[in-house]
């Protein structure tokens, strides 16, 4: 005869069941807020911050004794003022468009190009992981390293560079790499030889991430290679393309090092740029107030022309029927 066997144990209020069970459903609903919104609040104090901070400090005449002191007069707008208002400002300006057309623009020229045709042309995995580590080598170095290295092999006397042209018969003379009107070229070599490398990457991840069915589909077609790179490849690389040229144009609106190793600015500002102007402005002059103007409007000037550029970009790629 079979008997039925009871659970001893005294049943549990249907109260005390339902916070047990609710508790797990909580947790699991305030895990992933905790998890995402500490470091989203920790990166938003370290953003928010600092800009409220050059922000009050640009509104007033602050240098470094009124930092630590605590003493620094409301001045209002005149640092604005000043920055705008400055010759060396507005050269400088001339000197970052000089560098964004012929040095950001050529390093994602550049590395596009080098990605394609390493991607079509070199077929065997070990050759092609052999070139990609040798082409981002450069960007492994301190902009230090870079910025020493390219003082020497651009000595006007017995550099490297000057020598090799001189050996092909490009120049009869040397060239004098640091003198006013060449020493802002000298810094863009030397930054598109260091940074080629991160667009280069972007675009080949980027081609090796695109469907082979539409190639195959295109090959079937009897569309030709050429055919193909600007029909196909190009226009599905165009996001990739723009997001590596904002980073490469971004990079251009805090280029300091460089400048600073190489030229220091000269000779007589020809090759100063606006964050190097904040930096002398700021942790070698000590005028706290201004340098946080320049900062202010750099950002400003920033976000405007990435704005506009976003636009342009998605306003093509709509066109296009990619977006």
């Amino acid at each position: 005869m079979n008997q039925t066997v009871r659970d001893s144990s005294p049943s549990q209020p249907a109260w005390f069941r339902n916070k047990r069970t609710a508790r797990p459903l909580i947790v699991a609903r305030w895990v992933p807020v905790a998890l995402v919104g500490l470091p989203v609040a920790v990166l938003l104090a370290i953003v928010i911050y600092p800009t409220i901070w050059m922000f009050y400090h640009s509104l007033r005449d602050t240098n470094i004794q009124g930092l630590f002191m605590g003493s620094h007069e409301y001045i209002g707008f005149q640092n604005y003022a000043t920055v705008i208002g400055s010759d060396r400002f507005q050269q400088s300006l001339i000197h970052l468009v000089q560098y964004l057309t012929f040095g950001a623009c050529l390093q994602v020229l550049i590395g596009t190009v080098l990605a394609l045709t390493l991607y079509e042309f070199v077929k065997s995995n070990a050759l092609r992981t052999a070139i990609l580590i040798i082409l981002v080598l450069p960007m492994m170095l301190p902009p230090s390293i870079v910025g020493v290295l390219w003082r020497f092999l651009l000595t006007p006397s017995n550099g490297a560079v000057n020598q090799a042209l001189l050996n092909i018969g490009l120049i009869k003379n040397h060239i004098e790499w640091f003198n006013a009107g060449v020493s802002l070229w000298s810094i863009i070599i030397a930054d598109i030889w260091n940074w080629v490398a991160l667009p280069l990457l972007i675009v080949y991840s980027g081609r090796v991430s695109l469907p082979p069915a539409v190639y195959e589909a295109a090959r079937v077609d009897g569309a030709g290679q050429w055919k193909v790179m600007r029909r196909i490849t190009l226009p599905m690389l165009k996001e990739v393309i723009a997001i590596a040229f904002i980073l490469r144009f971004t990079d251009a609106f805090k280029f300091v090092d460089l400048v600073y190793i190489m030229t220091s600015g000269g000779p007589a500002q020809s090759s100063e740029l606006p964050t190097y102007i904040a930096f002398q402005r700021g942790i070698r002059e000590f005028a706290i107030g201004e340098a946080a103007a320049y900062a202010i409007v750099i950002f400003a000037i920033s976000a405007v022309i990435i704005t506009l550029f976003l636009k342009y970009m998605k306003r093509v790629m709509k066109a296009q029927g990619l977006a």
